[in-house]
C-alpha cells in the first residue's frame, strides 16, 4: 500500500493551497487514493494549524491588504499606489508591487504593541525588489523598524534592523550570499525577548544571530505598519511583497516556504 511520504509534491501542493483558504478534503479527494486521504488532510491540517498559533497579523495580499485573522487592514496611498502582480507562487493577483517612488500600504494610526519589546515575536514576509547602495526601507513599522534590500559594494545582503527611542540599534545583517535583484527571498525576523535574541532568517537558513543588551528592546511601538516603504531613514524602493506575517511567538521560518 501506498504511503504519504510517497507524496511530498502533493503535501506541497495541499499545504500551499490549504494556506491560500482551499479545502483540504476537496483537494485530498481529488488527488489522492481514497485510502491516503485520511492520513494526507490529517497531516496538512496539523501543519497548517501550527502556522495559525501566535499569528495575531497575517496580510496574504491576494487581492487587497485586509488583515485576515486581526483588524490591522492597510490603506493605499501614492499618486499610482501599490500595484496588484503575480506573488510568489506565481499566481496572478497575488501580491503588491511597490514602485519605490510613491506608493504604499499603511496600518494609518494603528501600530502593533507586540513590536514594543513586550514579547517574544516573529514577522515574516516574502519579498522581491531592487538592491539599492543607499537602502530604503521595504517594509517596517515606523522610525522603529525596517527591512531593506542593500547593496554594499556590489555586496548584495538583506538588512532588517530597529532602534528604541532613537537609541539601541538592533541590526541584523545577512552575509554575501548570491543574492540578487528581481528574485523571491522569504525574510523572516524573531525576536526571543528572555534571552534578547535576535535571528534572521532568509528561507530556511538562519543567516545572522546575535544577542543584545537586554535594554535595547526592540523599537518603539505605536507606529503604522507599512509596506514598500518606512520612515526609518532611506525613503522606499522598489520591491514586491507577499504573505506578511506577525506572530506574537517565535516560530520555526520553515512553515514559511509555502
Amino acid at each position: 500500500m501506498p504511503n504519504i511520504r510517497s507524496y511530498p509534491f502533493l503535501l506541497l501542493l495541499l499545504v500551499t493551497l490549504s494556506s491560500q483558504n482551499c479545502g483540504t478534503y476537496l483537494l485530498a479527494n481529488i488527488l489522492l487514493p481514497s485510502n491516503e486521504n485520511n492520513g494526507l488532510e490529517s497531516l496538512a491540517e496539523s501543519i497548517v494549524g501550527a502556522m495559525n498559533v501566535g499569528l495575531i497579523h497575517y496580510w496574504p495580499l491576494d487581492g487587497d491588504a485586509n488583515d485576515r485573522v486581526g483588524t490591522l487592514h492597510l490603506t493605499a496611498f501614492g499618486t499610482v499606489g501599490p500595484v496588484l502582480t503575480f506573488d510568489h507562487n506565481n499566481l496572478p493577483n497575488g501580491a503588491y508591487f511597490y514602485d519605490g517612488i510613491d506608493s504604499w500600504h499603511d496600518s494609518g494610526l494603528g501600530g502593533e504593541p507586540i513590536l514594543s519589546g513586550i514579547s517574544s515575536f516573529t514577522l515574516s514576509a516574502w519579498v522581491k525588489g531592487k538592491f539599492k547602495p543607499s537602502p530604503g526601507i521595504i517594509m517596517g513599522a515606523g522610525d522603529g523598524l525596517g527591512f531593506q534590500l542593500a547593496d554594499n559594494s556590489s555586496c548584495l545582503q538583506i538588512r532588517a534592523y530597529s532602534t528604541n527611542g532613537g537609541t539601541g540599534v538592533v541590526s541584523n545583517l545577512s552575509p554575501c550570499r548570491g543574492y540578487q535583484d528581481d528574485v523571491w527571498y522569504n525574510v523572516t525576523l524573531t525576536w526571543d525577548l528572555p534571552n534578547s535574541r535576535a535571528n534572521l532568517y532568509i528561507g530556511n537558513d538562519l543567516v545572522d544571530s546575535r544577542v543584545y543588551n537586554p535594554n535595547r528592546v526592540p523599537w518603539t511601538s505605536g507606529f503604522p505598519i507599512t509596506l514598500g516603504y518606512g520612515t526609518l531613514g532611506g525613503g522606499s524602493q522598489v520591491v514586491t511583497i507577499d504573505e506578511v506575517r506577525v506572530y506574537d511567538r517565535i516560530v520555526p521560518p520553515i512553515l514559511f516556504g509555502f
